[in-house]
């Protein structure tokens, strides 16, 4: 039986939701664009829930930092020269959230239930899974395991670690409970309103003296409250009033005035990701690659682009992979330029009679203007487009249902791999089933090392953009605002909170 400190556990019975009286010097208020449909990390894929919980509340037992993987609860790692066996040791002073210290079994259960749940990483281990051992767990494999650790670091769906007993799953396959080791305690849920975190006082801060995401922990404030505001300009002026000490996903029309007040400074810049129309291969119109190969070529993507950023924040490139990643990084997509003839002739060539192309898109930070981009650009060769716009709970459900759309659009955040790409899954929406992708991705899966696995994806990335399963009409560059009193926020690989602090002047 793992050892529950009974005093923490009061502190934890004693936690309260964030209240509107306890805001103040000591509560760190965000603004984000959406609502979060759950708070399973280990199965959503949202950049904003890894942004809530991911460092603050959970840890993982690796982090990616400038490309290479760093030791978080880990302690360190060592992998058989061929590849099939994993051995990783565990930190044996790291507090949990409920009271007990992590263990063995705590990292075995979380990374097995994170290995059920993400696709990329199953595919990789096979039937596999991890296993205790007296200083942490080992994993043995029939398939390579090199690159396991990168994805353990980085992955969409995140490889945290929490409290075995917290892993419980409701009637929907999800947790309910929330236990970490991080600085921050999971507090409240409000969906539509907040999700708030309150300081654990029995953090035992590790790590280096870095700015980085492998830097101490310090969680400065008692209370981070993240309050869900969708609308941007609401966002914006609570941030000018000082309602909010930070904001995320700020609209490019808005640069240019905050850039001039000298009480707000922006943040951000780099290619966070790209945005995909990810084509519904279930459906009888983009099934067709005729079908697919005259939409792209229908398409002006600087205008699908300029749509949605205005005249800030995006680059027009058709990697599947961000600039950053130049290991990857590549040029030659056959449908970059726009090309009308083309597209009917293709469009002629799929058989197309005016059936409604269905276009199904959010709200959210204007991905529905790429839509209505995109629609007029389609009419011209003569594609009948019919738009669905959701908010973005509405739209993650309707996205799963195959029967209601042709094509959606949505922003992916970056990842370090390429068969990290969601939108390459057989089993996400979109549901590209290909038996060349398959071998082309488990060939990259079981590279012996990073420099392997891009010259392995020259080849898979020009058959994707001849191929078309998605779209990537180009990369977005998310520009954040917050206070200039506020410091300390870590902009790589999301936003990360646990050292903002409040300056006072």
């Amino acid at each position: 039986m793992k050892k529950i400190f009974p005093v923490l556990f009061l502190l934890l019975l004693l936690l309260i939701s964030c209240s509107e009286e306890e805001r103040g010097d000591e509560n760190l208020n965000i603004a984000i664009s959406q609502d979060v449909a759950s708070l399973d990390v280990m199965k959503s894929t949202s950049r904003v829930l890894r942004d809530i919980l991911v460092g603050s509340v959970y840890e993982k037992l690796f982090v990616l930092e400038d490309g290479a993987v760093k030791c978080e609860l880990a302690s360190s790692y060592d992998i058989s020269e061929d590849g099939r066996h994993l051995s990783i040791k565990i930190r044996d002073d790291v507090m949990m959230h409920d009271g007990s210290v992590m263990d063995s079994h705590d990292v075995a259960a979380s990374l097995n239930r994170y290995l059920s749940s993400y696709e990329a990483a199953s595919e990789m281990v096979g039937a596999a899974r991890f296993s205790e051992t007296e200083d942490g767990v080992e994993i043995f494999s029939e398939r390579p395991l090199y690159l396991l650790v990168y994805l353990m670091a980085s992955s969409p769906q995140s490889a945290v670690i929490a409290s075995a007993e917290s892993l419980k799953e409701n009637e929907y396959g999800l947790i309910t409970e929330i236990v970490g080791t991080g600085p921050y305690m999971f507090s409240s849920f409000n969906p539509g309103v907040d999700v708030c975190l309150k300081r654990f006082p029995s953090y035992s801060a590790y790590g280096e003296e870095t700015d980085g995401l492998c830097g101490i922990k310090h969680a400065y404030f008692d209370n981070i409250t993240f309050n869900i505001v969708p609308d941007a300009t609401t966002r914006r002026l609570g941030l000018e009033r000082g309602d909010y000490d930070y904001i995320n996903d700020v609209m490019s029309y808005d640069i240019p005035s905050l850039s001039e007040n000298e009480e707000i400074t922006l943040l951000g810049g780099e290619e966070s990701g790209a945005i995909a129309l990810v084509f519904n291969k279930k459906s009888p119109l983009s099934s067709s690659l005729s079908f697919r190969k005259a939409v792209a070529s229908a398409l002006d993507y600087d205008g699908l682009m300029k749509a949605c950023y205005g005249d800030y924040g995006y680059s027009i490139h058709t990697d599947y992979m961000e600039k950053e990643q130049q290991l990857f990084s590549l040029s030659g997509d056959p449908y970059l330029e726009r090309d009308l003839k083309k597209a009917e002739e293709y469009l002629a060539e799929s058989g197309y009679e005016g059936q409604p192309f269905r276009i199904l898109t959010s709200n959210l930070s204007n991905m529905d203007r790429i839509a209505v981009a995109a629609e007029s650009m389609l009419r011209e060769v003569g594609i009948n487009v019919e738009i669905i716009v959701q908010d973005w709970v509405g739209f993650l459900d309707s996205r799963n249902n195959s029967q209601s759309y042709d094509m959606f659009i949505s922003a992916f955040s970056s990842v370090c791999l390429p068969t990290m790409k969601l939108y390459l899954s057989s089993t996400y929406p979109g549901w590209y089933e290909s038996d060349v992708k398959d071998e082309l991705l488990a060939s990259i899966s079981s590279a012996k090392s990073i420099e392997e696995a891009s010259e392995l994806w020259k080849d898979a990335q020009v058959y994707f953009w001849n191929d078309l399963p998605v779209i990537v009409p180009g990369h977005y560059s998310t520009i954040n605002a917050s206070s200039a009193t506020i410091t300390g926020i870590i902009i790589e690989d999301g936003n990360h909170f646990w050292n903002a602090e409040r300056k006072v002047k």
